[in-house]
């Protein structure tokens, strides 16, 4: 008898704490909740294309399959315009409204450096294969988009051993957009 009243008071007091437990599970969820917002919140946005979540973020995508046998990288880029793509920045350069910096000393270049680059032996812009963004990242949950605002890029120029097989990227300079 004395066995059953204590298992008695044993499922109220585990039916009395269960509640309790559930709301203190609750009331700290909320916490959390309420902190990702207050978080989101602080960010500086922009009306027009959201919060920022990434304000610096650096990556690098190749854009020339040195690998005929790859099938999944010449598949990836296979919508991709590199003529368009890389003529494009030359003239934006040109014109001003982008402009080159040595890559190691971080000197802004001359119309006339540009045209060494260019000039030398062996340069092919179609052997540019590769592209070092440095970006800024909103995201719109409002309209469920996302938009990347580059604001420099690091061209790599494919680099190869003496056996002529890729070795890898030599960066040529960087573009900073917006003239």
């Amino acid at each position: 008898m004395q066995k059953q009243n204590c298992l008695r008071n044993s499922f109220k007091i585990k039916c009395l704490l269960w509640p309790v437990m559930l709301s203190c599970i609750m009331l700290s969820c909320a916490h959390l909740d309420n902190d990702v917002h207050a978080t989101d919140e602080a960010l500086p946005s922009d009306t027009l294309l959201g919060i920022i979540v990434a304000d610096t973020i650096t990556y690098e995508i190749i854009i020339r399959n040195t690998n005929p046998d790859d099938w999944w990288t010449e598949e990836c880029l296979s919508k991709l315009n590199h003529q368009a793509l890389i003529s494009n920045i030359f003239r934006m350069i040109r014109e001003g409204t982008a402009r080159a910096y040595d890559y190691e000393t971080l000197e802004r270049l001359t119309d006339r450096q540009l045209g060494k680059i260019e000039k030398e032996t062996g340069f092919n812009p179609d052997e540019i294969g590769m592209i070092q963004f440095t970006e800024i990242w909103f995201l719109n949950p409002d309209n469920s988009t996302m938009t990347k605002k580059v604001h420099s890029m690091v061209l790599g120029y494919n680099f190869y051993t003496s056996d002529g097989e890729h070795f890898g990227y030599k960066p040529l300079f960087r573009v900073e957009l917006g003239g």
